[in-house]
């Protein structure tokens, strides 16, 4: 194990040199894990990804620190992808983590299943600070100056430059401190409870469900004017994500949107006119290249009954940006909707996307228009719950929401 000291810092100056010990085998493990033993309390975790870089959103540096002593960093690739006994012991800890939602399916991924979680990131959202990222927290709350310097890093990297090291001790070190900082003033607003109670969420929530037809957010897909263009474009999108996930390569890196779109678009039946293409050249891509062409292949195979719809599934409602053509008196429930969330948030000082998702609110208003209940309390009340709204949320939304569709249902 290497280590670094620091001493004090003072108010507005830069950090002191990070304190920290890397361990990247076995016997480091197990000397983490001791320490984590020994130590009382939530232990403040990050972890760095290569997102961009890889395919999988896997953790590839861990830091850890418990409420003393220095950060501890652990490289779970070296050990063959695990962090061994640290697993167990860190999913029965609380942990402090700071934007907890980009971090916890990297810890899933190492074994790691909080129990509970402090996030400070949330914390600051709660207090509506405008800028909450762990720089500017540190900053305005321990008169620390961090620099951003390498979170765009490719940390599957091996070995790890001393100074990346540095950067990742600083986003654990100062944690313990930032949550005292900010947790006693979310007491004196009496917001703390609402912030325990996202907390859980975080922690009993799943992963995100993936989207039904992923390959339609590429960029500028409605430019493609038929449905052969669009099966094309997806079947390249298909295999760019296959063959991105058996390399473990972003796929962006692989083959880049506005790529697909123009094969999709021009349709090439051979190596010489795909490669012509801009964003098929170069040696690495050209390997692919037959790859590319059995994804066209395939697609100008497919019977009409295979091609995709020109537009994609549509949920219980339409696009509620087509609300006013189509529904003008759902767009208006909406609309007074938005402004009645707007103006609660705006009384509460913070970010109105806390209180309710706005999907949640465009469904709620869809129904409440269309279908005309005989009870608008026990419908928005239903609503919110299957959104999976908290108790929180519910409690502080139901009545301008209720008041908005009482006036909408006046002005009817």
């Amino acid at each position: 194990m290497s280590g670094r000291r620091r001493g004090e810092t003072p108010p507005g100056a830069p950090p002191p040199p990070a304190e920290y010990d890397f361990v990247d085998d076995a016997p480091g493990l197990r000397s983490v894990a001791s320490v984590i033993t020994s130590s009382a309390g939530p232990v403040a975790v990050d972890v760095e990804r290569a997102s961009g870089i890889r395919y999988s959103e896997r953790a590839f540096l861990l830091q850890l620190r418990p409420a003393d002593g220095p950060a501890l960093l652990v490289d779970p690739e070296t050990p063959g992808r695990t962090v061994g006994p640290l697993a167990g012991l860190l999913s029965e800890r609380p942990l402090l983590l700071h934007a907890a939602s980009q971090d916890l399916p990297s810890l899933r991924g190492l074994g790691i299943s909080p129990s509970a979680v402090i996030d400070t990131e949330l914390a600051g959202r709660f207090l509506g600070l405008e800028r909450v990222n762990l720089g500017t927290m540190i900053s305005v709350y321990l008169g620390i100056g961090l620099a951003k310097a390498h979170s765009a890093a490719d940390w599957s990297r091996r070995p790890l430059p001393a100074s990346w090291l540095d950067y990742a001790a600083y986003d654990v070190l100062f944690l313990h401190d930032l949550a005292d900082a900010v947790l006693p003033r979310l007491d004196e607003l009496g917001r703390r409870d609402w912030f325990e109670a996202e907390c859980r969420h975080l922690v009993d929530s799943g992963p995100a469900p993936t989207a039904p037809e992923p390959w339609r957010r590429l960029d500028r897909l409605s430019s493609l004017g038929d449905a052969r263009q669009l099966a094309r474009a997806r079947e390249l999108w298909m295999a760019r994500d296959r063959v991105a996930a058996e390399r473990d390569i972003a796929p962006k890196r692989l083959l880049t949107d506005a790529a697909i779109i123009e094969a999709a678009r021009t349709a090439p039946t051979n190596r010489s006119d795909l490669l012509a293409i801009e964003g098929f050249e170069g040696p690495h891509r050209r390997r692919l290249a037959d790859d590319w062409l059995a994804a066209l292949e395939w697609a100008a195979e497919l019977g009409r009954g295979d091609l995709p719809a020109r537009q994609a599934p549509r949920g219980e409602h339409p696009p509620h940006t087509t609300w006013k053509r189509t529904e003008p008196e759902a767009a208006a429930l909406l609309d007074a909707a938005r402004e009645a969330i707007g103006s609660l948030a705006g009384e509460l000082g913070i970010d109105q996307g806390l209180l309710l998702k706005p999907s949640s609110l465009r469904l709620w208003a869809w129904r409440a228009a269309t279908t005309h209940p005989g009870d608008d309390a026990e419908l928005l009340h239903r609503v919110l719950r299957d959104e999976g709204a908290r108790r929180w949320q519910i409690d502080l939304t139901q009545t301008p929401l209720l008041e908005a569709v009482h006036r909408f249902r006046a002005d009817g």
